[in-house]
């Protein structure tokens, strides 16, 4: 009579194991190709949000340039605040789905920084204007080597931050560092709280202590940020101080090649 083999028990656990292993893959597997059909669908959906809704900026636009009584005037004005903000909403949304699944890729370029930096620059002055508040711009013709459309979207949500915390002014510059150039934003807002620091940069976070800025954004425009930023392989530094204001920078490096002005003056 043969003798029945008595399976080792090392054996029946690392089979035991391994099963639970490729099932986990294949659930982690299922997961991700959720998540990305879900944030296929939702870029999708915002992109066709905002052609109707760009439309109706329009119409509010051509409707202010009518004669209208006082009351009717601060009407639309109020409906034009509020088609502005979802506008920025679904942009927020739209840039944080195409990371998300992936539509977003990194292509390095060489340019005049001042391409980017000098374009919003122009852009956020005139924000700040209607605000009453003072922008403050540091030039720079240094050519750098990075993505040129992610570092605008980057600085976009930074400066659209700064602009909305800031009491009286934003600082805006670029300067050499090294083998770097490296851009500033600064405003002299409340500052940001210790507790609140390690969370900025996550989804949806706004704090609890600011009441006064909680209803004018969807707390996305730090959290793209910080996705671009990894995309880029940036450090975004902070420093902050209670009552004396924010600043956020990073470094990006010069272009390989000789540095030449791109602008003549």
């Amino acid at each position: 009579m043969k003798k029945q083999r008595i399976p080792n028990t090392e054996e029946c656990d690392c089979e035991a194991l391994n099963e639970r292993c490729e099932e986990a893959e294949k659930r982690l597997a299922a997961s991700q190709k959720e998540s990305a059909s879900k944030s296929y669908f939702l870029a999708q959906a915002t992109h066709d949000l905002e052609q109707p809704l760009h439309a109706l900026r329009i119409f509010i636009s051509l409707l202010k340039n009518t004669e209208l009584k006082k009351d009717q005037q601060e009407l639309v004005e109020k409906i034009g605040m509020a088609a502005d903000n979802m506008y920025k909403l679904l942009e927020n949304y739209l840039d944080l789905s195409k990371i998300e699944y992936g539509g977003v890729r990194y292509e390095s370029s060489e340019f005049c920084i001042d391409e980017v930096s000098g374009r919003l620059a122009e852009e956020f002055s005139l924000i700040c204007v209607c605000q009453q508040k003072e922008f403050h711009y540091i030039p720079s013709k240094l050519v750098v080597e990075t993505d040129k459309i992610l570092l605008e979207r980057l600085l976009r949500n930074i400066l659209s931050n700064a602009v909305k915390y800031a009491q009286k002014r934003v600082i805006f510059g670029c300067r050499r560092r090294g083998k770097f150039v490296q851009i500033e934003v600064l405003d002299d807002g409340k500052g940001i709280s210790k507790k609140d620091i390690p969370h900025i940069f996550e989804e949806f976070y706004q704090s609890s202590e600011d009441k006064e800025n909680k209803k004018k954004g969807s707390g996305l425009g730090l959290a793209i940020v910080k996705k671009i930023a990894d995309i880029m392989s940036l450090d975004i530094k902070i420093r902050t101080k209670s009552k004396h204001g924010t600043s956020f920078n990073f470094q990006i490096p010069l272009a390989t090649k000789k540095q030449e002005y791109l602008f003549r003056g």
